[in-house]
């Protein structure tokens, strides 16, 4: 279910890599969807209940293009972009211990792609809010994924659109804008959509 991303073997294959911005995992189901797809439980909602959590280590920092990289214990990488917020570069260090926590996905954008071909979902990461106070060091972003999918499965009871990109990866995403429910509960199996979500991340230094 993870984004993993290959070594780099000098700081210019670093940058040119990073235009990718990879992510620590992919978001799978908060429940069976419709079609059974299989699933990882999580128990949350948009309302802003932590889902997940990892720890990891400040692995690279490019001050120029205010991009950071943390790696996990497990190797992955996530990126962030903090052009919005060149404080946070002033406060992150190279071998800083971070812990990191996930909120649960949400879908922002949903459109019917009659005969559109599928695309693998990318994504960016962008710190959105800088923290540094006296009982906590950190910052928040948002990780935003976009691409052209195919729908498997609709949970109408629980608000859950399923669906698989052009690599085969099956994820489950909540659905709770009005509007959004109200294209959700118009597709069937098969369609093809344009998708945009977002996932909350909260990242506290720990050094």
């Amino acid at each position: 279910m993870s984004y993993q991303s290959n070594g780099r073997s000098s700081v210019a294959k670093r940058c040119a890599a990073l235009a990718v911005v990879l992510g620590l995992s992919s978001w799978v189901s908060v429940c069976a969807a419709a079609d059974n797809t299989a699933s990882e439980p999580v128990a949350a909602s948009q309302s802003g209940t932590f889902v997940d959590s990892e720890t990891g280590t400040v692995s690279f920092i490019d001050t120029k293009n205010s991009i950071i990289v943390v790696t996990t214990k497990g190797g992955k990488e996530l990126s962030l972009n903090a052009k919005d917020h060149r404080d946070v570069l002033d406060r992150v260090h190279l071998g800083d211990k971070i812990a990191i926590s996930y909120l649960e996905p949400y879908v922002t954008g949903l459109t019917r792609m009659k005969g559109a071909r599928l695309t693998r979902v990318s994504h960016t990461v962008k710190v959105t809010q800088s923290t540094a106070d006296a009982s906590e060091d950190g910052f928040h972003a948002v990780r935003t994924y976009e691409g052209v999918v195919e729908v498997t499965g609709i949970n109408k009871k629980q608000d859950l659109v399923t669906i698989v990109d052009a690599s085969g990866a099956a994820q489950s995403i909540k659905v709770s804008q009005p509007d959004l429910v109200t294209v959700m509960n118009s597709l069937v199996r098969h369609d093809h959509v344009q998708i945009t979500y977002e996932s909350a991340i909260t990242i506290t230094i720990t050094h």
